[in-house]
């Protein structure tokens, strides 16, 4: 778990660099909104395509190569950005990195791997702080790297300290990683018939109550990415901040996320149950939504961000948690590739649309996610009393099945 924590932290850390300043740079390169937001969404669209079968490859041959080729693949990407003149070499760069993004769905289905079920969420947690700290990290050093004003923003600086980053985690990958998905288990799979993509999808979602785990899913996705590719063009236009008070606010805020990840997150799945913490997190998104569309101040924004960061933390562990702990020891690469898909999915829809709707009114993206997290509440409350959806720690190793 340490290693893993190691890689994540680095990996993300270098994704997040490129967070405060690359809105502003497509949009000087000469790109709209809706343009620029259709190159942001590109990596997800990517990543849509690509998830299920990284997460099926990682069930045949090993957690570790996937997790090797992946952020490989993410290296190349950064040195492409690097060197990008034109918004269409930054969107090469998203899409070439989207088909490459194994790595996520491999590192959750390795703490799969690693963790008893009664300390799934434990563990998810743990991950999820690596989450946490990677956005202080890397939006703190990109902030600092990208430009003081939405004028000057760079992504050459950025996108190679992004590149150094990736580099490190595959180098701790090769050097400490030791292979978490068992010999038996690989034989197992390797007997087994090839599983393409739409069979993968098909066979999670005839579940009843996974099918509707990835709606949820789904729904915070579209959700975060309704939110985030529009902030720097919404802030820049109210308050003129630039990519360095970017950088100021995701550290804020990813700080909350670590706090919340690293020392809270297992002992609120214990004593309110993940699906509890899966409608609080709802509520906490409304909230902070609502904070950022009607705050009377500047820096009410960035309490609405600490609100929607903390929920999508909460949300995402407390999900994660419940939907592994219904995948079978053979299954999890698969599982979790599915459910990379739908927060690919979601975040491929998202900065489709958002870049419009941020044209027609700044604050219609935020105001269409407080209307899906209304929905997702009141779905997951009656799903709650209709369907029985018992908590990871409740359910014990006997009941490890998808269901």
């Amino acid at each position: 778990m340490p290693v893993l924590f190691f890689i994540i932290l680095l990996d993300i850390a270098g994704f997040g660099i490129l967070l405060p300043s690359i809105m502003f740079v497509i949009s000087n390169m000469g790109a709209g909104p809706g343009y620029a937001t259709l190159i942001i969404a590109m990596y997800s669209v990517s990543q849509f395509f690509a998830g299920p079968f990284w997460g099926r490859l990682s069930d045949r041959v090993g957690r570790k190569p996937v997790l090797m080729i992946s952020m490989s693949g993410a290296f190349l990407a950064y040195l492409l950005m690097a060197v990008a003149e034109t918004p269409e070499m930054i969107l090469a760069s998203r899409i070439f990195a989207g088909l490459m993004a194994g790595n996520i769905a491999t590192a959750y289905a390795a703490v799969s791997d690693l963790t008893t079920p009664e300390n799934r969420a434990k563990g998810m947690g743990v991950l999820g702080a690596a989450f946490g700290l990677g956005f202080v990290v890397g939006p703190a050093l990109g902030g600092f790297l990208g430009g003081d004003t939405p004028e000057t923003a760079n992504i050459t600086y950025p996108a190679i300290a992004s590149a150094v980053m990736v580099s490190l985690a595959i180098l701790a990958t090769a050097l400490f990683f030791k292979e978490s998905l068992s010999a038996e288990n690989r034989a197992e799979l390797a007997t087994q018939p090839h599983i393409g993509r739409f069979e993968a999808l098909r066979r999670v979602t005839t579940r009843p109550v996974l099918m509707r785990f990835c709606a949820f899913i789904f729904m915070v996705s579209l959700t975060a990415a309704l939110l985030e590719p529009v902030i720097p063009l919404l802030l820049g236009n109210r308050y003129g901040w630039g990519p360095i008070h970017l950088g100021y606010i995701f550290t804020v805020v990813g700080l909350v996320i670590a706090v919340v990840q690293g020392g809270l997150i297992g002992k609120l799945a214990k004593a309110f149950g993940e699906k509890n913490l899966v409608k609080a997190a709802f509520v906490l998104l409304i909230i902070g939504l609502l904070l950022i569309i009607n705050t009377p101040i500047s820096y009410g924004v960035v309490l609405g961000l600490v609100f929607t960061g903390v929920a999508t933390t909460l949300f995402t562990t407390s999900m994660t948690a419940l939907v592994s702990h219904r995948a079978g020891p053979t299954e999890r690469g698969l599982v979790m590739g599915v459910v990379q898909s739908m927060q690919s999915g979601g975040r491929s829809v998202g900065p489709l649309v958002a870049g419009l709707m941020f044209a027609y009114w700044e604050e219609l993206p935020y105001a269409v996610g407080v209307v899906l997290m209304v929905a997702a509440f009141i779905w997951m409350t009656l799903l709650a009393r209709r369907m029985k959806i018992e908590d990871v720690h409740k359910r014990g190793a006997a009941n490890e099945t998808i269901n």
